[in-house]
């Protein structure tokens, strides 16, 4: 009991560690977090909003141009939009960048400031990771004893890594496609137009800043463990199979022997 309690313990420990390394390849740049987000925000919206918005940013670039106050960058942008350089989201999106005062660098903000120093860390000390994973597959193997159960072991901890990976990308894909985002009341309550605590909007903003954790390094990685955990599991099903057979035919042999000496006893 105690034995399947530390292998148990042990998969699950090794499970974590894997999938903190591999998300550890990214570190949260805030400005540009920020700035994609507010891109999505766009994105997600209704044509109607969107074509709101974008009305009462091209007015306000006319009432800037008025102003001594008119900021070089913004009219630059205004300019671009105007002879049709640039849409409607890259206007938005180049306007609401200039706007913001994120690109001063990051804020002190509590998780996420923890989350960068705790990436930060793992990514200098990577080594002492790989020897901590090595040490507890050794304690792994040590505690199985069987080269066939302890791979399959270990394709069983590939398989739960790239759930792990995986399942919420798939899950926030699925939810897009079939549900889908709705951003529309956050885009207009920029403008006065709409409600920023709408459940289903928020909800989207979330969902969209988890998807934007997700890059190309994170999704292939998630991609090979799962395929790595599958093949696996179709070998072991597999040898299973074989097993089973060969103990089925081994029956078969050892009543046919029972039943030749039965009939020599009889004759």
């Amino acid at each position: 009991m105690l034995k399947k309690f530390l292998i148990w313990l042990i998969k699950s420990i090794l499970m974590l560690l894997v999938v903190t390394l591999v998300f550890s390849s990214i570190t949260l740049d805030f400005p540009e977090l920020i700035k994609g987000i507010f891109g999505d925000i766009f994105t997600y919206a209704s044509p109607a909003a969107q074509k709101q918005v974008v009305g009462e940013l091209a007015g306000t670039c006319s009432l800037l141009e008025k102003s001594s106050e008119f900021a070089a960058k913004i009219g630059t942008i205004c300019a671009d939009y105007k002879s049709g350089k640039i849409n409607d989201k890259e206007f938005f999106f180049s306007v609401i960048s200039s706007a913001l005062p994120i690109n001063a660098g990051m804020p002190q903000i509590g998780a996420l400031d923890k989350y960068n120093q705790a990436i930060s860390y793992l990514n200098k000390n990577k080594i002492l990771y790989f020897v901590i994973l090595l040490i507890l597959t050794l304690v792994l193997y040590l505690l199985i004893m069987n080269v066939k159960v302890f791979l399959m072991t270990l394709s069983q901890i590939s398989f739960g890594i790239g759930m792990i990976i995986m399942l919420p990308y798939i899950a926030i894909i699925i939810y897009r496609n079939f549900v889908g985002f709705d951003t529309t009341p956050i885009l207009g309550s920029m403008f006065g137009a709409g409600n920023v605590f709408d459940a289903k909007a928020i909800s989207s903003v979330i969902l969209l800043l988890f998807l934007r954790t997700y890059n190309s390094f994170i999704i292939t990685m998630g991609i090979i463990f799962l395929i790595t955990g599958i093949a696996g599991k179709v070998y072991g099903f597999i040898l299973r199979r074989k097993s089973k057979a060969q103990k089925t035919e081994e029956a078969k042999i050892e009543t046919k022997k029972i039943k030749t000496k039965a009939k020599k006893k009889k004759s």
